[in-house]
C-alpha cells in the first residue's frame, strides 16, 4: 500500500467538518482585514474569535 500523500494538518486534529454561512461584503472584508493584520488564516482567526466569546461566556 503506497503512503498516505497530501499536506499534513497543522493541528493534532484535522479539520474535516464544514460549515457554510452568508456573510455581507462588509463582514468578509473584516475577516480579512483581521487575518491579514494577525497573520493568520481566516478560519484561525474566526476560531479565536469564537475563543475570546467562550471565554466571556464562562465569566459569567
Amino acid at each position: 500500500m503506497s503512503p498516505r500523500t497530501g499536506r499534513p494538518p497543522l493541528q493534532e486534529t484535522s479539520r474535516n467538518e464544514h460549515l457554510s454561512i452568508r456573510l455581507t461584503k462588509q463582514e468578509k472584508e473584516e475577516i480579512n482585514d483581521c487575518s491579514e493584520k494577525l497573520g493568520m488564516s481566516r478560519t484561525d482567526t474566526i476560531m479565536k474569535g469564537i475563543g475570546l466569546v467562550k471565554a466571556e461566556i464562562e465569566k459569567e
